[in-house]
């Protein structure tokens, strides 16, 4: 069997878009979002999947219909991928073209189309928002104001650790951080089977533990592959290489914004040339005085 060093990748997407409970899964992470609580028999909801179509760079997307709207959900560990709104709008164009027909495109009856969303849930360890937005237009080459074209993706931060509101309002999700955090717990204490002992947590716990029983008894390699110890100490120095190389990054957009404000540059138009947050631009402005480069 072949390794799979992306373990949460592949349970994200188990228990979100593949197991059998992977609908009512889904269900309580959009009533999370949405503020909403439907029940699983008022709604239909059906996966919605696209062979060939890799918009993640890896196989972490989920995405359902819930009546009139296409739900994507994408996960990712180390870094966020400033891209994804670039990536999404791929997906959802492929996703719309192979839901209708070349010749329903031309015809005078307009096509009614279910409306997408997009989400990033981010569990890597380097500190980051508990949400924010990212859009399509930051990526435009000039500004522009009202751009013909937008799309935008949500971002949440579900590393258990930060206490979001949405871990409480969703089962699975909380059951999912929690399970990540466990494995984090047992890299620390230098356990020999990180997901082991995180799989006992969860069901000591009683977090989704019938879920995570089945798991352990049967389908442990088909979730998590042949993780060993040495997979594991992989993982974690491929993870410490790019937060070395993400703090990195960090630092330099820090320290051309800062140059760009000395040269009286909008905070705006630094926030979307350095990758920053507008309020961390304008954090650097009000404390220009104090910052030593």
């Amino acid at each position: 069997m072949k390794t799979r060093h992306n373990y949460r990748d592949s349970l994200f997407v188990d228990l979100f878009g593949k197991c059998k409970d992977a609908k009512e899964n889904f269900l309580s992470l959009y009533n999370a979002i949405h503020d909403t609580n439907l029940k699983i028999e008022e709604v239909i909801i059906e996966p919605v999947t696209l062979k060939n179509i890799v918009y993640t760079g890896i196989n972490n997307d989920v995405s359902m219909r819930i009546n009139d709207k296409i739900i994507v959900l994408a996960e990712q560990q180390s870094t966020i991928n400033n891209n994804m709104p670039l990536r999404c709008l791929e997906y959802v164009t492929a996703m719309y073209s192979k839901m209708y027909k070349k010749e329903q495109k031309y015809a005078k009856k307009l096509i009614e189309l279910p409306a997408p969303e997009f989400y990033v849930f981010y569990n890597g360890q380097i500190s980051y928002p508990k949400e924010s937005v990212m859009k399509l237009s930051d990526s435009f080459t000039k500004e522009s104001i009202n751009p013909c074209l937008e799309l935008t993706v949500r971002v949440f931060n579900i590393n258990f650790k930060e206490g979001l509101p949405i871990l409480a309002k969703s089962t699975a999700l909380f059951a999912y951080s929690k399970f990540t955090d466990y494995v984090i717990i047992a890299r620390k204490k230098g356990l020999e089977d990180t997901v082991g002992y995180a799989l006992d947590r969860c069901i000591s716990e009683n977090l989704l533990a019938d879920y995570f029983e089945k798991l352990k008894r049967e389908d442990r390699g088909m979730i998590f592959g042949e993780y060993s110890r040495e997979d594991d100490i992989r993982v974690q120095r491929q993870e410490a290489y790019e937060d070395g190389i993400l703090q990195g990054a960090q630092a330099k957009a820090v320290e051309n914004a800062v140059n760009f404000l000395r040269e009286n540059f909008p905070p705006e138009i630094i926030a979307r040339c350095c990758s920053l947050p507008l309020e961390k631009v304008l954090e650097l402005k009000n404390n220009l005085e104090t910052v030593k480069i």
